[in-house]
């Protein structure tokens, strides 16, 4: 059988083309005007586009969400991140006291990074005024304010605001945890162990009781029943870095120099470029006598971060021992140095970096510059085993320089006795 192929729907061959040619252009015509339209209204068009799939511009965040977003950086350990989402949200809900907790809480544990991070403290207390002013009958507030006041050295203050909370909230946790670390402030070892044992007793997942429970019992010598509590506050908050830092406090405290290495690895695990972890992984070495570790820590710590006082002082430590005496002159210039710069008062500043550098200075005969460097560590009240050693450089000059003379020493401030004090962690 014969198809004819003239006649398949495929051919065109008899249609006319003169009507064909004014079809495709009425058609090319009408698509022409549409694009120059879309063209015109790009901008609505693309945003009609983004609504219809779901991806419109993201909406203002509210403050609930932000103080979420708040609490997840401060679970993974970005407490600059938590401040950052609290501080907004609080901007958001100024009235919201559980809001303006979190965020004091983030900035006194930020506060712990360091000297240079004081202003994190002070931050903390204006948000624990207001948040009192707002409500001075929540037991939060009242907290949250004993914690700062006494994060800013006004021990006997938070007292009465943490008493107050627990009068408002006798089963709050957290503000007995801060009265004990008010009164171990305040030194009263006593009812500072009663008041940590208490919050754990209320809340065995409160990390801020673990901590001071902690403190309490290192305040009487109970350093390896302080490590336990730290270790339960670790499970709680295995990312909060200050923890680590202060658990190694108290490895080294017993001579145990692995247990500290590995808390400080913990944090560089967390965070490779934290100085601070390098500085006390130095002062670790250096409390061991493995000095040339504790070089390469440190001159890893002043490389990551140039304007770090601690981390000369711990390295002029090391080559003062190394008898590099121009070496550790230089690094303990440089610390003073920076202190002074970032408004340090001299009675706070690190001792070191004025009486080792002055011994330094005596013995390389440099004394029209050591007597002065030790005079300032004088003015310090410095304990009686850093006094002695001031003398003997003092001495040292009245030996091999005639400009000096015993009349010149000069009479040392009588120390004022101390009782313990907590580990720093600074």
């Amino acid at each position: 059988m014969y198809i004819r192929r003239d006649n398949s729907n495929l051919h065109f061959g008899n249609y006319r083309r003169h009507g064909v040619s004014r079809w495709l252009l009425g058609v090319w015509f009408v698509v022409m005007v549409i694009l120059a339209t879309l063209l015109m209204r790009f901008n609505d068009v693309q945003s009609w586009a983004m609504s219809s799939l779901g991806t419109a511009p993201t909406a203002t965040l509210d403050a609930v969400t932000l103080a979420r977003m708040g609490e997840r950086a401060y679970l993974q350990g970005d407490l600059e991140a938590a401040i950052g989402y609290y501080g907004q949200a609080v901007q958001l809900a100024p009235q919201d006291i559980d809001i303006k907790f979190e965020y004091g809480r983030m900035l006194i544990y930020r506060s712990y990074a360091g000297r240079t991070y004081q202003f994190r403290a002070v931050a903390a207390l204006e948000v624990a005024q207001d948040a009192v002013d707002v409500a001075p009958n929540n037991a939060r507030a009242q907290a949250l304010y004993c914690f700062a006041l006494m994060e800013n050295n006004r021990a006997e203050e938070a007292i009465g605001s943490c008493l107050r909370a627990t009068q408002l909230d006798p089963n709050y946790a957290e503000a007995h945890a801060y009265l004990s670390l008010a009164y171990y402030a305040a030194q009263r070892p006593n009812q500072a162990f009663d008041e940590a044992d208490r919050a754990v007793r209320l809340n065995a997942d409160s990390l801020d009781a673990h901590r001071a429970l902690a403190l309490s019992l290192a305040y009487v010598g109970q350093f390896n029943a302080a490590i336990q509590q730290y270790e339960q506050a670790i499970q709680i908050h295995p990312r909060l870095d200050a923890l680590y830092f202060e658990l190694a406090q108290y490895y080294v405290a017993l001579s145990n120099f692995v247990g500290a290495q590995a808390a400080y690895d913990q944090v560089l695990a967390m965070d490779p470029d934290n100085v601070k972890a390098y500085t006390r992984k130095c002062e670790a070495y250096f409390r061991d006598r493995n000095d040339t570790e504790a070089q390469v820590a440190c001159e890893r710590a002043v490389e990551l971060d140039p304007t770090y006082p601690e981390a000369y002082r711990q390295l002029g430590m090391v080559q003062y021992t190394r008898r590099n005496y121009e070496g550790a002159i230089e690094s303990f210039e440089t610390c003073s140095s920076l202190q002074d710069q970032q408004g340090i008062p001299l009675a706070d500043q690190e001792i070191q970096c004025y009486y080792i550098r002055g011994l330094a200075e005596a013995l390389l005969d440099r004394c029209d510059r050591a007597w002065d460097d030790l005079q300032s560590a004088l003015e310090m009240n410095p304990e009686e085993s850093i006094k002695n050693q001031i003398s003997q450089g003092l001495q040292m000059c009245v030996t091999h320089d005639e400009a000096f003379s015993v009349q010149q020493i000069p009479t040392a401030i009588p120390s004022t006795a101390v009782p313990p004090q907590p580990i720093p962690i600074y």
